[in-house]
């Protein structure tokens, strides 16, 4: 059951953000760059994962590829909401 929990992408992850949270309190000039970096590193896996089930999609004749689509694009315009309502113009 914890192996099921623990994945390796998931340990990764908690471990990038654990570090986002700690040069956020301690190091905040670095801030950005290493969002830029998270942004950098994030694309090419989320492009191979949604390849990955655009395959299974393929041979399995199911519609992973096309809920994952449905969520990204979701979950993109509650963040340009977001961005528009806060008006963030400290850069």
């Amino acid at each position: 059951m914890i192996k099921k929990i623990f994945t390796p992408a998931l340990v990764v992850v908690l471990i990038w953000g654990i570090g986002h949270l700690l040069i956020n309190q301690y190091y905040y000039e670095y801030l950005r760059p290493y969002q830029y970096l998270s942004i950098i590193l994030a694309i090419p896996f989320a492009i191979y994962n949604l390849n990955k089930q655009r395959k299974e999609d393929k041979i399995n004749n199911t519609e992973n590829f096309k809920s994952s689509i449905y969520s990204m694009l979701f979950m993109a315009v509650i963040m340009i909401a977001f961005f528009f309502i806060t008006k963030q113009d400290h850069i």
